[in-house]
């Protein structure tokens, strides 16, 4: 005979069995959609990492005509000069240049080799400003393994020299400044030029190579980074500044992956 007790568990377990079933079955219907959710999530943030990466690597691919249009106008300088000696010295730091520039497909570059870069696009203008150009140099040795945007620097001396000395006459100085504070690497390229009264050439073509670094940052490190135009004051010429987390060479495995 089953007694009261048993009789009331079974009756319990009959109530409560369907009930228990219907709330796990909720539960689990909740657990997979939520897992799919993530799935989801985590797919659209990988598409949206190779999304900004294809985007990166495409202004990196914009900036090079640039840089060839400016090294070919200054040869073109150097041909109605005559100077045809200079024309065949500018040509060799043109191959030496594209030589690695068309190799190197990374989305950084180790500081020494951007300033060997630019350093052949000096060479180039040099033959064509003669002893009037003066560019000097001051960079720590604690940034020569940062590392930097390619044609971070070079675009910047560029724009020195098409924003600055180019427009003026006698002595065309050029100082660069790479120096490291505390966690970010400041890169400084001044100009004895006219400087900037204001920046509203960023949003022609003869500012597309500052707004390509600009772009380029903000895709790499976000709100860390930045470009500053530093208005000109009492004959200060041109001043840029660019501001990045410092990170070393070896540290580069996560970057752009």
């Amino acid at each position: 005979m089953i007694t009261y007790e048993a009789f009331f568990l079974m009756i319990l377990i009959s109530i409560l069995g369907p009930v228990v079933g219907v709330v796990l079955l909720i539960f689990f219907n909740m657990f997979e959609k939520q897992v799919y959710v993530l799935e989801i999530e985590k797919k659209q943030i990988e598409l949206e990492k190779e999304l900004e990466r294809s985007r990166y690597l495409q202004l990196n691919q914009q900036i090079q005509p640039h840089f060839l249009f400016n090294a070919l106008n200054s040869m073109l300088s150097l041909i109605r000069l005559k100077r045809y000696d200079g024309l065949k010295e500018a040509f060799e730091h043109m191959v030496l240049y594209l030589r690695f520039k068309y190799v190197d497909k990374d989305p950084l570059y180790v500081m020494t080799d951007e300033i060997s870069y630019t350093n052949h696009f000096i060479a180039i203008q040099k033959l064509r400003f003669g002893e009037r150009l003066q560019v000097s140099w001051e960079v720590d040795i604690a940034v020569k393994q940062a590392l930097i945007l390619p044609y971070l620097l070079q675009t910047l001396v560029e724009n020195a020299f098409k924003h600055g000395v180019e427009m003026v006459e006698g002595d065309a100085l050029i100082h660069i400044e790479i120096k490291k504070y505390n966690k970010e690497v400041s890169l400084t390229v001044k100009d004895n030029g006219p400087g900037f009264q204001d920046t509203s050439f960023l949003d022609h073509y003869e500012g597309i190579g500052l707004k390509n670094i600009e772009t380029r940052l903000h895709l790499l490190f976000g709100e860390t980074a930045k470009l500053v135009i530093q208005p000109t004051v009492e004959e200060s010429g041109g001043i840029v500044t660019v501001i990045w987390p410092f990170i070393e060479e070896e540290k580069d495995e996560s970057i752009g992956t």
